[in-house]
């Protein structure tokens, strides 16, 4: 199985930090957040991850270069031309990702204990098109899912606006994306042109005729680095 972190994002929640260095430079406790999650998906067992770069690619590219993870080759998948949107980052990357029946797929400014190999041993016994972990957390976006475990729609907490793509008789039970998630290379066959397309919208396009399953890790600690208020929140309640 390969990775991809999506680091090529422009950073502007972290802003100032990052106007002289790339998000995924970001130190967190001592260590750059990219450099954090490469370590991580090695400890999964994971020999082979894709790093897409669009800010400050140069400073990403030169950091990979120096870093030596024992056993772990990286990749570029470059968007310095332009900037993919987290949908268009994978497809961007679609001939790096085929090399096996799945990927992982990790944002470069989330922390968290969740449990790689657990996620990608439900994924795999679940018989998905893809397996997003999720949790019960605060959130201005929802993803629902119903009672058989499909994703079924997405509602935004602050205007109301919901939207269900998958005929349901249950009550929808929401959830929080982690951004971590595996995919099927199945996927690509259903986006055959490079576009800059949003993650989230990809998946509700495909969840009304293919199960998009959750894996809940409630318990698990979690933070979305790329605020720079939950960086400070994260550093005093991490250890």
């Amino acid at each position: 199985m390969r990775a991809i972190i999506l680091a090529a994002g422009l950073g502007t929640r972290l802003m100032p930090l990052t106007e002289s260095m790339p998000k995924a430079l970001i130190p967190f406790k001592g260590v750059p957040l990219l450099e954090r999650i490469i370590r991580n998906l090695a400890g999964a067992g994971i020999r082979e991850i894709v790093v897409n770069v669009h800010h400050f690619a140069d400073m990403v590219e030169e950091f990979i270069g120096q870093l030596n993870v024992p056993g772990v080759t990286i990749y570029l998948s470059d968007e310095r031309n332009q900037l993919m949107n987290t949908g268009g980052g994978l497809l961007h990357a679609r001939d790096q990702l085929m090399h096996g029946e799945d990927f992982l797929v990790h944002n470069v400014d989330v922390v968290t204990n969740l449990d790689i190999k657990a996620l990608i041993k439900v994924h795999r016994n679940g018989g998905s098109l893809a397996t997003l972990a999720v949790k019960k957390r605060n959130t201005s976006r929802s993803l629902l899912f119903d009672g058989n475990g499909f994703l079924a729609g997405w509602r935004h907490n602050e205007t109301g606006e919901e939207k269900t793509v998958r005929k349901t008789g249950g009550v929808l039970d929401d959830f929080g994306n982690t951004c971590i998630q595996v995919i099927n290379n199945e996927f690509f066959s259903h986006f055959p042109d490079n576009l800059p397309l949003n993650l989230t919208e990809m998946y509700l396009a495909l969840a009304k005729d293919f199960r998009i399953q959750p894996f809940i890790h409630n318990e698990d600690y979690w933070y979305d680095l790329g605020r720079y208020e939950n960086l400070i929140k994260a550093d005093k309640e991490v250890f």
